[in-house]
């Protein structure tokens, strides 16, 4: 049972007890990813949030005024434990940004359809599952309001006339 104390280590699945990680790894998919392999597609439809096992991944972002065929530029870089993926599950749209591997790496899929099952055998995994999610993205908006804070700080002052 490596592989459950592993993810009961990891933010989306702590505090979810043995009893329940032994009914949600059947629900997962082991996923193999060769150095340089696009994992997700910016604009594709998801269903599967992702963990990582071993390895690391970029998240790569295209702006709106980029010529098609640009990689994008990156916005982040993900390692072991780091979930990605996860906003599919929440908002149902397309994918938000390109994930490829920057070495090789292995990680566990849980999809959408994976997720309902949890709600439907085990709604109070679910709701754990659901909360450490939603910290997770409150983690990732924190760093990013930082981030902006300081991008604006460095620039320019801007007046209003009035």
């Amino acid at each position: 049972m490596e592989t459950v104390a592993f993810l009961q280590q990891q933010p989306l699945f702590g505090g979810v007890d043995d009893r329940a990680m032994g009914c949600i790894l059947p629900l997962l998919r082991e996923l193999s990813f060769a150095a340089g392999e696009v994992i997700v597609h910016e604009g594709e439809e998801g269903d599967s949030l992702f963990v990582i096992c071993r390895g690391c991944v970029e998240i790569v972002k295209s702006s709106s005024d980029s010529a098609h065929d640009e990689p994008g530029k990156r916005i982040a870089t993900l390692g072991v434990g780091d979930v990605f993926g996860e906003m599919e599950l929440i908002d149902m749209q397309c994918r938000s940004a390109t994930v490829r591997a920057l070495e090789p790496v292995s990680a566990l899929a849980l999809s959408n359809g994976g997720l309902f099952q949890i709600y439907e055998s085990d709604l109070p995994t679910f709701a754990l599952i659901v909360l450490n999610l939603a910290r997770e993205l409150s983690r990732r908006l924190r760093r990013l309001d930082e981030l902006a804070a300081r991008t604006n700080a460095s620039a320019e002052p801007q007046t209003v006339d009035g």
